[in-house]
């Protein structure tokens, strides 16, 4: 590399080593920087990385010292983010559903080399791998930026709206309609994403209409403004309701159901876009595993006539008993 390259880049390397490699526990030596800037195949000696430090030092860089035996070390001690900080975003981006599987592994890379070198190490480590189902819409980040600016801009949005099909294929809703909508805020909730609408029909509770932004597609920014009335709704949206669900630990089964056509959909939201659903003589089936627990009963309780436990027969005898016994405690009362 020419010398005036190397000048030019030579303090934002080091800044760069440092930022990324050390911390108070993991200094550099000067060797050490010298190494790391050979890899970008810049050549210095140790008397020109103390000069360059002290440079940086006297600039306002972070750059801390200290001796150790005969050499300096140095490491960057201020930073954006703490480990504990770092951890809990991390841990919500692996519980986000609405984020795919392989943009999730990019955030969470990016976001662990925050916490320097070593850091990054501990994070991984650190870090428990949720079994939690991913979407798969490679297009989130273009359908949040675009909404997240509609909001802010008080603009409409239009886009399209699909489910899933038994192969996991795309099935646009009211024959390829495309909609417009009036964006008033986006929540997250049980670990997906969604956009809450005006829609002043009355129909609708609280006005609104809801949309998961994991199944948009085609959006777009409209030059239309949103209504007075939208305006209005937006600035009570914090009250609309939303359903929350939580943990409950159970033995954890292998179980094949059989449902109705329109539970597919249902069914790649619970237990992901992954698994395989096949014709089962009027209806569809998929094997899947559950935790056994009333949270579970809860759930498939929904589904009165439309969904059935096929096998084993002692989930399907359990769930029986679970509900005679619901019955048999309400008709006590």
């Amino acid at each position: 590399m020419a010398d005036t390259k190397v000048q030019k880049i030579k303090l934002l390397k080091i800044w760069e080593i440092l930022h990324r490699k050390s911390d108070a526990q993991h200094p550099l030596s000067t060797q050490d920087i010298i190494t790391e800037l050979s890899h970008f195949g810049i050549s210095c000696d140790r008397r020109t990385v103390y000069g360059d430090i002290d440079a940086m030092q006297s600039n306002g860089y972070s750059i801390m010292n200290r001796r150790r035996g005969h050499d300096m070390v140095y490491w960057v001690e201020e930073r954006k983010f703490d480990l504990p900080e770092l951890k809990i975003i991390m841990d919500a981006i692996q519980n986000s559903k609405f984020i795919p599987r392989d943009k999730t592994e990019e955030l969470l890379n990016k976001i662990a080399s925050l916490g320097g070198s070593e850091s990054t190490h501990l994070l991984k480590r650190n870090a428990v791998r949720f079994h939690v189902v991913k979407h798969t819409n490679d297009d989130i980040y273009v359908i949040t930026e675009c909404l997240e600016r509609a909001i802010e801009r008080e603009q409409r949005v239009s886009f399209r709206y699909f489910d899933l099909n038994a192969s996991g294929e795309r099935v646009f809703r009211h024959d390829n309609q495309v909609y417009k909508e009036e964006p008033l805020a986006m929540i997250c909730d049980d670990g997906n994403y969604y956009l809450i609408c005006y829609r002043a029909e009355p129909e609708y509770v609280n006005h609104v209409k809801v949309f998961r932004t994991d199944r948009i597609a085609d959006i777009a920014v409209l030059d239309d403004g949103i209504s007075k009335e939208a305006k209005r709704a937006s600035k009570t949206i914090s009250n609309y309701p939303k359903q929350v669900f939580k943990m409950y630990g159970g033995k954890i089964r292998k179980i094949r159901l059989a449902f109705d056509e329109c539970l597919i959909g249902v069914m790649f939201n619970k237990f992901g876009e992954e698994i395989s659903i096949k014709k089962y003589g009027k209806r569809y089936a998929a094997s899947v595993e559950v935790q056994i627990s009333p949270t579970f009963w809860g759930w498939f309780t929904q589904f009165p006539g439309t969904m059935e436990i096929i096998s084993p027969v002692d989930v399907k005898e359990a769930y029986a008993a679970w509900v005679r016994s619901a019955i048999e405690s309400e008709e006590s009362k």
